[in-house]
């Protein structure tokens, strides 16, 4: 009896030394630190330039932005440009590769530009309008500012935006549940029964629990004067009119914005 345990306890040793040893021999990879993300433009990048000899439509995008044809998993084009149609088409997209503000709640910025065939002039301006998109959640709270209406009706206020000689109806959406999450600046021009549009739009995140600062409006202009920027560089080649510089549109004052909404009473137990 003696002898068979002190076999047993011999097995169970050798195979605890051998389940010891292939683990030494196959260690566990070491964790990778996360990438962090870039607060300047990488030393290395360069500008881009977008041509859509189709369209003849061109822009440039500065270094620090990187630039595609299509929509991918870092973008939602119909999330962030709530008010284009679904027939809209994106052609172009350019999207911020670092983080100027690292300790604000800033998550992003895109600037995207699509043309939807076959509409009307009253139809494209629309578009800048809010909600002219999908009905609004009624538990958002952060809707939009005051909208932009068509450009062809001369007794509702309008906006219009210069850009190398077309007149563009210039529009603002916000939107968010607890804070505003998405803010989209919204250019759109008609020509030949396409509807060229503009969106420049950008992605924060709330700050509860988080530890990051509120995004303040001095760093929301800012990033819509990089976007903008980019704007300012394009051109169409029917138009002789260069491109010349264009100011981002002012911020929406806070007051005007809704800070919540009245809640709901629970229905009584019994």
């Amino acid at each position: 009896m003696i002898q068979r345990r002190a076999c047993i306890t011999a097995v169970l040793a050798l195979t605890l030394f051998a389940a010891i040893t292939a683990a030494a021999q196959h260690p566990k990879p070491a964790y990778k630190q996360p990438t962090p993300v870039p607060t300047t433009e990488p030393s290395g990048a360069t500008e881009s330039t977008f041509v859509d000899k189709h369209d003849k439509v061109r822009f440039t995008v500065p270094r620090g932005w990187e630039l595609s044809r299509k929509d991918g998993e870092v973008s939602t084009f119909h999330l962030d440009a709530r008010s284009a149609p679904p027939t809209a088409q994106l052609r172009g997209i350019a999207m911020l590769d670092f983080n100027p503000f690292p300790y604000s709640t800033l998550a992003g910025a895109l600037f995207y530009f699509s043309i939807e065939p076959h509409t009307t002039d009253a139809e494209c301006a629309a578009q800048a309008n809010f909600p002219a998109g999908p009905t609004p959640d009624p538990s958002d709270t952060a809707p939009a500012s005051t909208p932009v209406t068509s450009s062809t009706d001369p007794n509702i206020r309008k906006d219009v935006q210069d850009i190398a000689g077309m007149p563009f109806t210039h529009g603002h959406d916000e939107h968010g549940r607890i804070c505003i999450e998405a803010r989209d600046e919204v250019y759109t021009a008609w020509h030949k029964h396409s509807c060229y549009r503009f969106d420049l739009a950008m992605n924060t995140f709330c700050s509860e629990s988080s530890g990051a600062q509120p995004i303040s409006t001095q760093q929301i202009l800012s990033i819509d004067q990089r976007m903008t920027n980019i704007l300012a560089t394009v051109t169409f080649g029917w138009q002789k009119t260069p491109a010349h510089p264009i100011s981002a549109p002012d911020v929406p004052e806070e007051q005007h914005r809704k800070k919540s909404l009245p809640r709901v009473p629970s229905p009584a137990t019994t």
